[in-house]
Parts: structure tokens; sequence; C-alpha cells
């Protein structure tokens, strides 16, 4: 029966509009799936979700945009391709941002991880190391961590690294000798190995371990870990940044996407290293460092699998950017741990020396 209503159509032009906004909301949400996937697929059988994983914010953010766009249009069919993007951010985003948490209290042991980029200043070139090591030791008394783990911190003496412990009052020290890079524990308590420290120490895949024995505030063992770097540039960051240059250098766009292909497939088998020669005994344990991965990553995963929590989520607050170079939002460095390690509070020092910010973790060792 017809009541002699007319459904009247949209303009062309605006129905045209809306053809390619929900195209590219349908390749957005499609992202947004792969960035999901991505924790439970192994680079090493295919690697390309990966490079989803790594870009979880913006992707997050052109599915909200065009979220906003399709509304305005009143586009109520392709409206659902992005609330579909939505529901998928949420696993990611429970992954990648802290709500944090009333700091009441803060732990009675403190600890420092930083990437301090080989004591070069990411912004100035000219500076000397000399300068930029005075930097990060004048950072590091700022904060007065009882233990300090860097990494990219080069080779060390016995004279520098006395020196530089006496100048940030940790009178133990202990560097991964199977590492050129320069990963180091200072700490003001003692750093003791056993069978499964030397074992661990001895492959250098992945970092070094350490008993730390804090007197009456308990024994914990500590990784220090750098996985496998990106080995990117700072000019092939400036060119990622650059739209005209995918035309003009071409072989540079390669390259980055090589070198991203490795790091993903090394890092798992660094991961690997790290889970599948943990400690038999039930001594509390804490693993740190730069992890090159972000939470969308399968790194991050098997690390959650094998029973680690990631001290961000319960300490933390907001996204917790850990790299302070061009690429935007990424969390990378990491404080994760074991049972009896309790977190009472995570902080970002947001102080740009090295490409890394420092993170800064107090916590208990429960019994």
């Amino acid at each position: 029966m017809n009541d002699g209503s007319v459904v009247k159509k949209k303009p062309f032009l605006n129905r045209l509009v809306i053809f390619f906004v929900a195209i590219f909301a349908f390749i957005a949400m499609i992202s947004m799936l792969l960035c999901a996937v991505n924790p439970l697929v192994d680079p090493n059988f295919f690697v390309w979700t990966s490079f989803f994983g790594l870009a979880f914010w913006p992707i997050l953010l052109a599915n909200i945009l065009l979220f906003v766009i399709l509304i305005l249009l009143k586009a109520r069919k392709s409206l659902y391709i992005s609330l579909l993007a939505l529901v998928l951010t949420v696993p990611g985003f429970m992954r990648s941002y802290s709500v944090g948490k009333e700091k009441i209290d803060e732990g009675n042991l403190k600890i420092m991880t930083y990437n301090v980029g080989a004591f070069f200043d990411v912004d100035d070139s000219k500076r000397t190391r000399v300068l930029v090591k005075n930097d990060v030791i004048q950072l590091i008394n700022n904060e007065k961590p009882d233990i300090v783990c860097l990494q990219e911190s080069g080779r060390w003496t016995k004279e520098t690294a006395d020196d530089f412990g006496e100048k940030i009052g940790c009178k133990y020290y202990s560097t991964n000798t199977y590492d050129h890079r320069g990963n180091i524990i200072f700490s003001k308590f003692p750093l003791e190995d056993d069978d499964f420290t030397k074992a661990f120490n001895a492959s250098g895949a992945a970092g070094f371990a350490k008993i730390v024995k804090a007197k009456s505030r308990g024994v914990f063992y500590l990784e220090n870990s750098h996985l496998q770097s990106n080995n990117i540039s700072r000019d092939e960051i400036e060119y990622v940044g650059d739209t005209k240059n995918y035309v003009e250098k071409s072989s540079t766009g390669k390259s980055i996407v090589r070198k991203l292909k490795e790091g993903f497939e090394l890092r798992t088998s660094n991961t690997k290293a790290i889970v599948e020669n943990l400690p038999q005994n039930h001594i509390p344990i804490i693993i740190c460092g730069d992890f090159n991965d972000t939470p969308l990553s399968y790194t991050y995963q098997r690390m959650k699998k094998a029973g680690f929590e990631d001290a961000f989520l319960s300490a933390g607050h907001g996204v917790g950017t850990t790299y302070c170079g061009k690429l935007p939002m990424l969390r990378i460095d990491y404080f994760w741990h074991g049972e009896n390690i309790v977190p009472f509070t995570f902080e970002v020092v947001r102080k740009q020396i090295s490409d890394h910010y420092p993170i800064v973790m107090t916590f208990n060792v429960s019994h």
C-alpha cells in the first residue's frame, strides 16, 4: 500500500563523499583488525601484521576521525564499519593505556631503566658524550633510585664504572660482558650470581641477570634486557616524516621495511631466550629494559603468556610513551615482574637526553 510518502535521496555529491569515506573506514577497520590479531602471530611465520601493531595509535586516531565524519554525514549504514573498528580497539587500548591509581604510598625500593643511546644527545649532535653523561648523572641523582639499569651505554672500564657509580651513589655494578652495546646495572645493594644467572648470562642473547640482595627489603632476580634494535638511522626516521621521499628515495623506504622486518623476527628469538630460560626456584624476578616492541606485539604477548605483568598497567598512567624520537606514542621500555613483586608507582621521566625517556618504578618484594 502506497501512503504517498516519498523517501528523499541524499544529493549525489553527498552520496559520493559517503562512498569514499566508507572505503577509508573499511581500510582503517581492517588495519585495526590486523592490530588486534598481531600479538598472536609469530613474525617468523608471518611478519607483515607486525607493522600494524607498531602503528596502533595512529590507526586508532584514524578510526575515531572517520567515525566522527560518518556521524556528521549521517551515514548510518557505513557507521557500522567504524563502530566495529572501535570495538576491535578495546584489547589494544587495554594494553596501551593505563588509568592509573591514586598514589597513596611508594614502595621501599626504587629502580630506573634507561636506554642512554651511547650518551649521544638526541637533539644536539655537537654536544660531547662527557656532557651528555653528566646530564644523565644529574637526572639519576634527581630521581634517587636504588638500582639503575642502563642500555646502549657502551663499553665500561673499571675506572669509568667506578667513577659513574660513585657519582650516583651506587657502590655495586655489573656489566654484560657478552654484549658490546653496554648493558650495565648499578646498585646500592650487592649483585650476586647463582647457577641460573651464570647460565643465562653466558648466552648473551637478550641481556643479563643478577641477584639483588637488598637486605631486609628482600632478595630478587633482576634482568637488564635490550632486545634487537630496528637499527633505523636518524636520517631514515627523518625520511618517514616526509611523504615526498616515498617517491624520490624509494630505496630508503625499502631499507626501513627490511630493517623493521628483521627486527620483528630477531626480537622473537630474544624473547624466546628470556621466557624459556627462567629460574626454577621461587625467588621473585624483575625483567626491565628496552624491548623495542609495543604492547600490540608478539614479543609483549610472549611475556604475558609466560606469566609476567606489565608494571605500567597497574602503576602507571596514560599512554606512557617511552620513545621520544620522531616516531610518536611508542611505549617500548618496560618493567616486567613476576609474583611477589608489588609495584606502587611507575613514572616516565620526561627529560629528553637520548631518544628514550627513562622509566622509574617503586615496588616492594613480598614473601
